[in-house]
């Protein structure tokens, strides 16, 4: 039977380390969902037309799912992380981010509360989904809240028959993000990379392949499944 505790900061530089480190790979799993928002279409012509576009899109599909590879460089930790899998959205709330490497370990929204497990640390991180994130963040856009061009400012860095390059910023502060680069692929609409940068200079990079859309998953997939002998750690609820 699992056990669910306060999490408190440990004892000791190493323990708070360890804490940072968890805390940082949750808030970029989240920050990193904004990659799979649908893609716009060949005939946008500005960054504003394509921000139009990304958006009317995503708002059409409510099912989708992709292979990931991630590279994570936290440079107030002075480490780069790198992993693989797949993750998969539903409307309205839920997904899931299942790691091939590190093996076992997850990001999951039921649509109430977000659970982050790294099975080394032999806990489960649980915090309420709407701590996590506003309406004027990336992950509101794929949950179904927010809107692109509300939110961002997009320039359009480049446009070509292999792909556009687009940024985003934040049109408000303190949002914790300071850019978001996506490359576009024009032939099939989809978000092949995305770079995230955060406030503190911590980029999480990620391609995405084998997209699928419209095909809802197993509800079975957005419920929590506690490994046996893992506590679960409330944080920041």
């Amino acid at each position: 039977m699992e056990m669910t505790i306060a999490l408190q900061a440990p004892r000791g530089s190493q323990g708070r380390r360890r804490l940072r480190r968890t805390c940082a790979v949750l808030a970029g799993a989240v920050l990193c969902a904004a990659a799979l928002a649908a893609a716009p279409g060949a005939g946008a012509q500005d960054a504003r037309d394509v921000v139009r576009e990304v958006q009317r899109r995503y708002d059409e599909t409510r099912e989708y799912s992709a292979d990931f590879r991630q590279t994570t460089e936290y440079r107030t930790l002075n480490r780069r992380v790198e992993g693989e899998g797949r993750v998969f959205f539903s409307k309205p709330a839920k997904m899931l981010w299942r790691y091939r490497e590190p093996a076992g370990q997850f990001v999951l929204s039921d649509g109430k509360h977000l659970y982050f497990y790294q099975p080394a640390e032999r806990q489960v991180i649980k915090t309420a989904l709407g701590s996590m994130f506003r309406s004027d963040l990336p992950l509101s856009f794929l949950l179904g809240i927010g809107d692109l061009e509300r939110d961002f400012r997009p320039e359009l860095m480049e446009s070509t028959e292999s792909g556009r390059r687009l940024k985003l910023f934040p049109r408000k502060a303190n949002t914790g993000i300071r850019e978001i680069h996506l490359t576009v692929d024009p032939g099939n609409h989809d978000i092949r990379q995305v770079l995230i940068e955060d406030g503190g200079g911590n980029h999480w990079n990620f391609r995405f392949d084998n997209v699928r859309r419209g095909l809802a998953p197993d509800t079975s997939l957005f419920e929590l499944k506690v490994p046996q002998g893992v506590d679960i750690v409330e944080f920041g609820s």
